[in-house]
């Protein structure tokens, strides 16, 4: 799930014209935080996320909206981690 999180963040971060930079110095954390987040290294707190959604201003939830491809892709990797 931190991965498609990390994806989430990233593309809401560019679609706002914001750099890494600058998303790290609104929501002060470091910009490899930034970056370890959009990679699905690190999970952010339930504050930071909140803080992540405020500075890209989106509700909370719109931070887990997985695009239908990627959720598909996501059942069939269950369906076939299940089966084997």
């Amino acid at each position: 799930m931190s991965l498609f999180l990390g994806k989430r963040i990233r593309g809401l971060r560019r679609l706002k014209r914001f750099t890494q930079q600058s998303m790290s110095e609104k929501i002060g954390i470091s910009v490899s935080m930034v970056s370890n987040i959009e990679r699905g290294k690190k999970y952010p707190s339930y504050d930071l996320i909140a803080k992540i959604a405020e500075t890209l201003q989106v509700p909370q939830e719109e931070l887990f909206v997985l695009p239908e491809s990627e959720s598909n892709e996501e059942e069939a990797l269950n369906i076939n981690s299940n089966m084997g």
